[in-house]
């Protein structure tokens, strides 16, 4: 009887380790997979913010305050995940006959760009793996001015 107690306290020393051999690598897969979907939705959503800010600079190109309204159009669309990116930039501008042009400026048939980009940062939550500090996200929409001077 003595020697069945034992073997039953030096196995469940083993299976202790044999646990944290098999847990660690699942969840460093879990946390990447986490990882990778929750940048795959903020480039998503950078992208959507980027086409909004484009439609709404459509419509209203003639506005004398575009880039401000743009702006404040591609953050009210981030809804709080700019905080994600660091240097979290929106750009719009206009081209005619294939010269850069204030966006106020443009004629039917135009071009007006949004683009949208920043910096990822990474929550850095997956065991023994360095993620890099920064990832550079881009988003740039280009669509036809129907409106204009």
């Amino acid at each position: 009887m003595i020697i069945g107690k034992v073997r039953r306290h030096r196995r469940r020393g083993a299976t202790a380790v044999e646990t944290a051999m098999v847990l660690l690598p699942l969840l460093t897969l879990l946390f990447g997979i986490f990882e990778y979907g929750r940048l795959l939705m903020d480039w998503n959503l950078l992208n959507n913010a980027a086409r909004e800010g484009c439609r709404y600079a459509l419509a209203n190109n003639t506005n004398t305050a575009i880039n401000t309204n743009v702006q404040g159009i591609v953050t009210n669309y981030m809804a709080g995940r700019d905080t994600s990116f660091t240097s979290f930039t929106v750009t719009v501008s206009g081209t005619h006959a294939g010269v850069s042009t204030p966006v106020n400026n443009l004629a039917p048939g135009d071009m007006i760009t949004v683009k949208v980009s920043g910096n990822y940062q990474f929550m850095n939550i997956i065991p023994l793996v360095s993620m890099p500090s920064l990832f550079s996200l881009n988003s740039s929409v280009t669509m036809i001015c129907e409106g204009g001077t």
